[in-house]
């Protein structure tokens, strides 16, 4: 008996020192470094880099240890500005972190993982990368990784155009970035956003951001660099052309960026300075992306146009049509723009496996307990899921409509703009053409009262005139084309000789108050847009040639008075 108990006992002494000897190792001489490695990250990424390479790989031993060392140095290599292409070194961090690692480690991991991905020109799955760190927000307490997170993702939102997203996402890390102290990168996200605004020309919105953003820079004067070409574009497209003139003669000399000196130059074109504008824009290598290949062609363009060399115009516009098209099919073609929505479906669907799996597992547990209870258990459960799936949807439809609705105002409250417009510029036109955009505009003006108001009292008749606006397009051009009928009739009646139906007039119609082209596409918002404008033009006999049938149908109808 003593010999066994002393038997047992050796086993344990000889468990225990397996266990220390384990314990050492894993806080030992290579788990020491790495904890130095981290506390030098933010201060000394350089010397992290150092540290790290001088671990012995033998010394690594663990998965967790090796998923430790892996997410350290590629963070390292990251803040050293070494981009790599593979996930050599990442691997071990992946293999572990994403099913065994804590909220933080799994954040830092996809956002490495993403940032790789965009190393390798692979947008699709660093989106993918990115919003499975982002759906740990409410998790993880790395708020600073996950501000860079936000603006990654929005990074690759303005690659596919989608303006709103790209603000949202920058705004969001913005305030993050304020909240931790990190006012510098809360002015550069910001100013993210107010480009976003200057792009949809939202005056109102980039005047808000203005407001946060100058005060801050003069508390944190490093920050105008981020400012300066914002501030630089707000003025060229929102302020009057003394104030266009006031900023570049002021920063004429300053050595500018590629981006600044295309702002330049759209700035000179608009003032009128054309030879400044076509010096500065000539001097520019538009070939280093797509975007910039886009932006150069638009405002060479414009410079062009507002010159008169409408030969030169056509030849660049040529050029400039054939490689939007190309950056549209490439778009079309991954699955980049649809990534958010694919990643909301396979969030829904393990939500629902889940769901679904909580449910087997309580039905088998009913089993092995009280079968009695079975039939209980399952038409609770049943009922649970059904209540649930049904809250999800009509949360989900009223999302749906929430967002329609926020569509159809922004849509009115740019038509509402375009008429004003009109009304101001076009002073030539008849009597009762004025007449139809008045009224129109005394119909949209009433859009902003409950915005301004936010009053439930205004609610009622508000969605009364919601739903009659709804409607009004068909009637608003049925009005514009008798507005013609009776001011021009000769001009109507020469469309009605060529064949043109009701509708195709009433399309022209448009043209002939002054929309251009964009406008009378996201105004009658049909597919058939173009389709439309060819038939037209094929039963009208206009030459191919004519690239604005707006000046064309003006022409023709000042012809026939």
């Amino acid at each position: 008996m003593i010999k066994r108990i002393g038997h047992f006992i050796n086993i344990i002494l000889l468990s225990l020192a397996v266990l220390t000897i384990g314990s050492c190792d894993r806080h030992g001489t290579a788990w020491n470094e790495m904890d130095k490695a981290e506390n030098l990250m933010d201060a000394k990424p350089d010397s992290t880099l150092v540290v790290l390479e001088n671990i012995p790989s033998s010394s690594v031993k663990g998965k967790e240890a090796a998923a430790r060392y892996a997410l350290l140095k590629s963070i390292a290599l990251d803040k050293n500005y070494i981009d790599t292409t593979n996930f050599d070194v990442l691997q071990p961090a992946i293999d572990y972190y994403i099913k065994n690692g804590k909220p933080d480690e799994k954040l830092r991991t996809y956002y490495y993982q993403g940032r790789i991905y965009q190393n390798q020109g692979d947008d699709d799955s660093a989106m993918q990368s990115f919003m499975n760190a982002c759906d740990l927000r409410k998790q993880v307490t790395d708020s600073l990784l996950l501000s860079h997170t936000l603006v990654a993702q929005g990074t690759l939102y303005l690659k596919q155009y989608k303006i709103n997203d790209f603000v949202h996402y920058n705004m969001e890390a913005a305030k993050l970035y304020k909240t931790i102290g990190k006012d510098i990168l809360a002015i550069k996200s910001y100013t993210n956003a107010l480009d976003g605004y200057v792009m949809q020309n939202n005056k109102p919105a980039a005047d808000s951001l203005m407001s946060i953003c100058v005060p801050m820079v003069k508390k944190n004067p490093e920050g105008e660099a981020f400012l300066f070409p914002s501030l630089l574009s707000y003025t060229v497209n929102f302020c009057s052309s003394d104030e266009i003139k006031e900023v570049l003669t002021e920063y004429q000399n300053m050595e500018l960026t590629t981006d600044e000196t295309m702002i330049f130059a759209e700035g000179y074109s608009k003032i009128g300075e054309y030879d400044k504008a076509m010096t500065l824009i000539s001097n520019i290598n538009p070939t280093e992306s797509t975007w910039d290949s886009l932006k150069y062609a638009s405002i060479k363009i414009d410079i062009l146009e507002r010159q008169g060399k409408y030969k030169e115009v056509f030849t660049l516009y040529r050029d400039y049509s054939a490689s939007l098209e190309h950056y549209q099919k490439e778009l079309l073609s991954q699955d980049l723009l649809f990534s958010d929505k694919k990643h909301q479906l396979e969030m829904k669907s393990l939500m629902e496996i889940q769901d679904r799996d909580r449910i087997i597992w309580g039905t088998l547990c009913g089993i092995f307990a009280l079968v009695i209870i079975i039939g209980w258990l399952y038409y609770r459960g049943y009922r649970s899921k059904t209540k649930h799936i049904l809250t999800e949807k009509e949360n989900k439809n009223l999302r749906l409509e929430q967002e329609n609705l926020r569509l159809e105002i922004d849509q009115l409250e740019d038509e509402r703009d375009n008429l004003k417009e009109l009304q101001k510029e076009q002073s030539e036109l008849s009597k009762p053409i004025k007449d139809v955009i008045k009224n129109r505009l005394d119909l949209l003006n009433g859009l902003l009262a409950k915005e301004i108001t936010n009053n439930d009292r205004y609610a009622e008749p508000y969605n009364k005139w919601i739903d009659t606006v709804r409607n009004d397009k068909k009637k608003f051009m049925d009005s514009t084309r008798l507005a013609f009928a009776a001011s021009h009739p000769k001009f109507i009646e020469h469309l009605e000789q060529h064949g043109l139906s009701a509708n195709e007039i009433n399309y022209l119609c448009l043209y002939a108050i002054g929309l251009r082209g964009k406008e009378v596409g996201e105004y009658i918002q049909t597919k058939r847009h173009y389709i439309v404008s060819h038939e037209i033009r094929k039963k009208l006999g206009i030459d191919e040639h004519e690239t604005n049938i707006g000046p064309y149908i003006r022409r023709l109808m000042k012809g026939l008075e």
